[in-house]
């Protein structure tokens, strides 16, 4: 009999230590579990930021080819490539009009200016007018100058 108790001791104890394991290790799992959860709500967090400023750069650089957009509507213009001219304003136009949504109020107020002067371009290449070139000139330069950062001091 006493072997028996002494096995029944032995066996209880056992399983009441592989219930404390289990416990003590269920315990650290769900830790972990929820310190996981919360950095990768944080990580979650942060690629959203990285892909928004992503999306922003990116406008931004569409903005340094579009200057280069602008030489080629002057250089059809003195070609009086008028047809040219305005399919590439067209372009243009669309280009804006696509990374305009992506891009800061800054600079969304920086480039207010910009469709509604394309347009007028637009509509002066429709008339053949011979002051097209002029007035994309003075656009260029106004957009070029809207694109350097505003000094701050």
């Amino acid at each position: 009999m006493s072997n028996l108790k002494t096995f029944i001791i032995c066996t209880l104890l056992v399983i009441a230590a592989f219930a404390a394991g289990y416990g003590l290790g269920y315990r650290q799992w769900k830790k972990a579990e929820k310190v996981w959860t919360v950095a990768k709500s944080e990580m979650a967090a942060k690629i959203g930021n990285l892909e928004k400023e992503l999306v922003r750069a990116k406008a931004r650089d569409s903005l340094l080819e579009m200057a280069e957009t602008f030489s080629q509507i002057i250089t059809h213009l003195s070609e009086k490539n008028f047809g040219l001219a305005g399919k590439t304003v067209e372009g243009l136009k669309e280009t804006f009009a696509t990374i305009r949504p992506h891009l800061d109020e800054e600079w969304k107020t920086k480039f207010a200016f910009l469709l509604p002067a394309l347009e007028e371009i637009k509509k002066e290449v429709e008339t053949l007018s011979l002051t097209a070139k002029k007035k994309a000139e003075e656009i260029k330069s106004h957009f070029e100058q809207s694109l350097k950062p505003a000094k701050k001091g």
